[in-house]
């Protein structure tokens, strides 16, 4: 994995652009906190002179010059000269005692160099608080290089945690660009096997439930469905290869027929009506096989509109009761009223094609019911009857185009109307599934959630 395809990622220029902020708000912190730690000791170290300032003052007040230089006396032996300096100076200018050997030059607190205050004994930044009281000036002074040392150290350490942290993120950046890559290239990897003509090759998904994976569970769903449109292609072409190969055969000895009536002067008519009804059965196939195709391939939902699945359940008993009857059958409707967003016409063709199959693959005496029902949220479309149903080995092959099985084809019909069926669910996004009842089949339709609220109905003829 080339190094330039790991830094071109978006991981990786993400954790850039968060590197960037990063080292912006850690350096503008940073500085912020140097500052404030060195003007913390700098006003602990300027308190420090202004207390011993006010304490001397007081030992000046009770036991005189004397006992004031004294007691700097005392306090130059028992410190650190380097870490602290004091002076006493009288009216004239004239050191009494003390490191600092040379009068200042202003009074209250400053920080100097304090080499030119004791003619090169003592070197260093140090804060001196000079006071003036009854003729005589004091000098008070504490090291600086304790700040000085405090803002090195702290800024080395900063700068350390902050490369630290920089190597941990960039270093983090690169891991999720070539983890991001690896899940990218198995993508690519699917793919391409799937332009290469192997249509079982699916988008390897984590479980992590991640952008990769609801993409790759996208994709996946879309594989699906175009597999199974490249597999009913073919399945179409071989099944119109060979059921219509008989009624093309039909047409063709119809018209040999007619021909031959018409040389031996007798009427042509009825081959001729016979070659035409073979050819409208076959127009008819054609024009459901591309109305599938087309349903299949357009993704358009502007006809959406609300529909009440029992309304139409109602309109549609009452339309196909006549024929129904006529095959000494029975045709019930209950439920609910039950509204979702379809396309009206199409839904109304699915319910057609549903009663006429359950009513020609019938005997005399079966009882068809349509059920329009919502359950938490759920509209469901159902069509059963009490008829044979369909061995449980056939039950997914029936939605597949031509397909007939052995029993129905005595019963007419291209095998159409069940994929049909198949293709006007997947174009509303519903669920379409059949079983047995033991007798009867049971055809059910589940709607996505629609959030309306349901008004229970009965009606029965």
């Amino acid at each position: 994995m080339r190094l330039a395809s790991l830094v071109t990622g978006e991981p990786f220029k993400a954790a850039i652009r968060v590197w960037v902020v990063f080292v912006a708000l850690y350096a503008l912190s940073g500085f912020v906190l140097v500052r404030a730690v060195e003007n913390t000791l700098r006003s602990e170290l300027v308190g420090q002179t202004r207390a011993e300032t006010l304490l001397l003052q007081d030992i000046y007040q009770t036991k005189g010059r004397r006992g004031l230089v004294r007691a700097l006396q005392d306090l130059e032996r028992s410190i650190q000269i380097p870490d602290h300096a004091a002076g006493l100076f009288d009216e004239n200018g004239i050191r009494l005692t003390g490191a600092i050997s040379v009068f200042p030059d202003f009074v209250g607190v400053e920080r100097r160099e304090l080499q030119t205050l004791t003619r090169g004994r003592l070197t260093g930044q140090y804060f001196l608080n000079v006071q003036q009281f009854d003729r005589l000036t004091l000098v008070v002074g504490r090291n600086g290089q304790i700040v000085d040392k405090a803002e090195e150290r702290l800024t080395l350490w900063l700068t350390l945690f902050g490369v630290v942290l920089s190597l941990i993120i960039l270093t983090f950046g690169l891991w999720a660009s070539r983890t991001s890559l690896r899940r990218l290239e198995g993508m690519e990897q699917a793919l391409r096997q799937v332009s290469d003509g192997n249509l079982k090759a699916r988008l390897p998904v984590h479980q992590r439930n991640d952008q990769f994976d609801r993409i790759a569970v996208q994709m996946n769903q879309n594989l699906d469905r175009l597999a199974r449109l490249v597999t009913g292609m073919k399945s179409t072409a071989t099944a119109i290869a060979h059921d219509l190969k008989t009624p093309l055969s039909h047409v063709q000895i119809a018209l040999m027929q007619a021909v031959d009536s018409a040389e031996a002067q007798r009427d042509p008519l009825p081959e001729l009506e016979a070659a035409l009804s073979e050819v409208e059965a076959l127009n008819s196939v054609f024009e459901t096989v591309l109305r599938i195709s087309r349903i299949q391939a357009n993704s358009d939902q502007s006809r959406f509109k609300k529909v009440d699945l029992w309304v139409l359940v109602e309109k549609l008993r009452d339309f196909m009761l006549p024929a129904i009857e006529e095959r000494n059958q029975t045709l019930t409707c209950t439920g609910d009223s039950v509204i979702i967003y379809a396309d009206m016409d199409m839904i109304q063709q699915l319910l057609v094609n549903l009663i006429e199959n359950a009513s020609v693959h019938s005997p005399k005496g079966t009882q068809i019911t349509l059920i329009a029902q919502q359950k938490e949220g759920v509209a469901t479309l159902c069509v059963c009857d009490t008829g044979p149903g369909i061995p449980e080995h056939d039950i997914d092959k029936v939605l597949d185009p031509f397909v007939r099985l052995d029993s129905a084809r005595t019963s007419g019909g291209s095998g159409l109307g069940l994929a049909l069926v198949q293709a006007i669910a997947e174009h509303h996004n519903a669920m379409l599934t059949l079983s047995n009842l033991h007798p009867g089949l049971r055809v059910e339709l589940r709607f996505r959630k629609q959030g309306i609220r349901s008004q229970s109905i009965l009606h029965n003829p």
